[in-house]
């Protein structure tokens, strides 16, 4: 049976690659893991949540007012 540590670390290095539904699953599997590890395990466990909620931050698209991106293209074509 792999350690605690190797199994973050295995997540870690997928992430890297994973798409946000993935990553959602990752953060599941980091949470239900979570209560059994020991406290430097948590440590562990705690900054890969971070990292992986950045990663899935960075993949996700803002949606903003389509009439202010509209008036932005708008004025950007009339000064071409």
């Amino acid at each position: 049976m792999r350690s605690a540590t190797e199994i973050l670390n295995a997540i870690e290095a997928r992430a890297q690659r994973a798409i946000v539904q993935e990553l959602r699953l990752m953060k599941k599997e980091v949470l239900q893991l979570r209560p059994a590890l020991s406290p430097e395990d948590q440590d562990h466990a705690d900054a890969l949540l971070l990292k992986l909620g950045r990663l899935e931050s960075d993949q996700i698209v803002v949606v903003t007012d389509a009439g202010a991106v509209e008036q932005g293209f708008q004025a950007v074509a009339q000064a071409a």
